[in-house]
């Protein structure tokens, strides 16, 4: 059997749909301001003279509202004097151009990665949980380049670099904002199986370790060996608003794709999930000292290694 029209409408794939944050903003305050007259979507499009679909992604955020559409709706749903000067302004938030549609990043900034990066400029609180990486604003550099080339083998250099580029360009604008707080939950086997050579995955991990002294930032452990931990869940990323913003959203990251989910059923679920997990996560002192071990064991794999290929290079 099908999804339900409801679920559909609500759990979006993002190729061509992309419903940035800030738009997803405006469709809300348009949704909120149609139903306090008691029109449902239907009545509301017959009235605007366009399409029920039409309605429907306007106030999702997957098609952008036209000024004239939304000066239309909000004489129609009666808005006050207040009501009308504050979404013109959010409206005229979203349209400006926004750093990453400058032409240096034509090509690199695909619809499902806008939706990210709109959600991070936007959200007051990020809580991650990821079993396969270290999560993209932790990434160094070096790590950053294996996973990206991981995903893309046949991908030219300059492609896989510019990717890197952009990457490092989100973490260094999020830490200037030092608008969201970021909880992370790093699944340990994701820095025991690592990615990029042990010289990556070292600085990758004293990286992780410099981050925890950063107070926008917390990183809790979960433990490779511990039983019965709650991570079926997988990759998850949940976006904090303000609450006159948004609610929760739950954004999943796939393989050149994404999934941008606001039913309330399905977030709240996902919430207590990690709620559960962040529960049963080593604390933020002890995932530090865990993170100091990794490193002292990665240096001192390192030492070994050159250690061994200098005694093999030494002439008998």
């Amino acid at each position: 059997m099908g999804a339900h029209p409801q679920a559909r409408r609500q759990v979006r794939q993002l190729h061509k749909a992309v419903p940035k944050a800030q738009h997803m903003v405006v469709g809300r305050e348009l949704r909120r301001l149609r139903k306090a007259q008691g029109l449902s979507q239907t009545e509301a499009a017959r009235l605007l003279g366009v399409q029920n679909y039409t309605v429907s992604r306007n106030e999702t955020g997957e098609t952008p509202c036209k000024p004239e559409m939304v000066l239309k709706a909000l004489k129609i749903y009666r808005a006050s004097p207040e009501e009308e000067a504050h979404l013109l302004e959010v409206l005229e938030n979203a349209n400006r151009r926004h750093w990453w549609q400058g032409s240096e990043w034509r090509g690199v900034a695909k619809q499902q990665l806008l939706t990210l990066v709109t959600l991070e400029e936007s959200a007051n609180r990020i809580r991650v949980y990821d079993r396969d990486r270290v999560p993209g604003l932790l990434q160094t550099a070096e790590y950053a380049h294996a996973v990206i080339r991981s995903g893309m083998p046949e991908a030219p250099e300059k492609e896989i670099e510019k990717r890197v580029q952009f990457r490092l360009e989100r973490q260094a604008r999020f830490r200037e904002s030092g608008s969201a707080h970021y909880l992370c939950l790093l699944d340990e086997v994701s820095l025991i199986r690592g990615f990029g050579t042990r010289d990556d995955m070292r600085g990758q991990v004293s990286h992780l370790v410099e981050l925890t002294d950063d107070p926008c930032i917390s990183l809790h452990i979960v433990e490779l060996t511990r039983l019965n931990l709650p991570v079926g869940f997988g990759q998850t990323m949940l976006f904090d608003f303000e609450e006159q913003l948004l609610p929760t959203v739950l954004y999943e990251e796939g393989h050149e794709s994404g999934l941008v989910r606001q039913e309330p059923d399905e977030v709240d679920q996902r919430c207590k999930s990690f709620d559960r997990l962040f529960k049963a996560s080593l604390s933020k002192r002890r995932s530090k000292q865990r993170l100091i071990d990794m490193r002292t064991k990665l240096e001192s794999k390192e030492r070994e290694t050159k250690k061994s290929h200098l005694f093999k290079a030494t002439p008998a």
